[in-house]
């Protein structure tokens, strides 16, 4: 079981944190809502940034055997 310790902590200054706040104490509903929007595009575009890298990696690694190719003869 993850114990508080196990977090990390923010400090009080921390601009993220305070920035956060500041944005969530001032605005609308209605903004709120499409910075969150926009906060999970971001997210889906890293995750798809990192599938597609993970891929490449994959694909450069040695595979069991040689790797055959397909070569038209014309």
């Amino acid at each position: 079981m993850a114990t508080p310790a196990d977090h990390p902590q923010c400090v009080d200054l921390c601009p993220i944190c305070r920035g956060a706040e500041a944005l969530r104490a001032t605005t609308s509903p209605q903004m709120r809502g499409q910075w969150q929007t926009v906060q999970r595009e971001a997210l889906l575009t890293m995750r798809t940034m990192i599938d597609q890298y993970l891929a490449r990696i994959d694909e450069d690694e040695p595979q069991d055997g040689p790797r055959v190719q397909e070569i038209p003869i014309e």
